[in-house]
């Protein structure tokens, strides 16, 4: 089986090195530290799916997938929030973009592949 896409959007180095550690043993990995270079990144080659900071400086990770979604190459791209905010109005304004999921920081890396997995089976049979 081909080895699945993940795109990382954090614009905390540390996180995004975490990250990456847990995720590069099972995926092809790329990172990147903000909602512009999401957009890039994406429009070049489609990841499987993506991780997506929401507190970013610029273009926060709920703008970023607002673009997203507007956009019919890219609409039905599969997204995870991984984020901080816990605030219940933001985590709705989120939930109305239609991620697959929202994941809370910090995560520990059982957990993280562990949805990942799920979801990948759940859309692969």
């Amino acid at each position: 089986m081909e080895e699945k896409k993940i795109l990382v959007v954090d614009d905390d180095q540390n996180m995004l090195q975490l990250l990456y550690t847990f995720l590069r043993d099972s995926y092809r990995v790329t990172t990147v530290t903000n909602g512009q270079e999401a957009l890039d990144a994406i429009r070049k080659e489609k990841p499987d799916l993506m991780l997506l900071d929401y507190l970013m400086p610029g273009m926060n990770g709920k703008e970023t997938l607002e673009i997203i979604r507007k956009d019919e190459e890219l609409k039905d791209l599969p997204v995870f929030f991984l984020t901080g905010v816990s605030d219940t109005n933001k985590i709705s304004e989120c939930l109305k973009l239609d991620p697959i999921g929202y994941i809370l920081k910090p995560i520990g890396k059982f957990s993280l592949l562990a949805k990942i997995r799920a979801y990948f089976e759940e859309v692969d049979g």
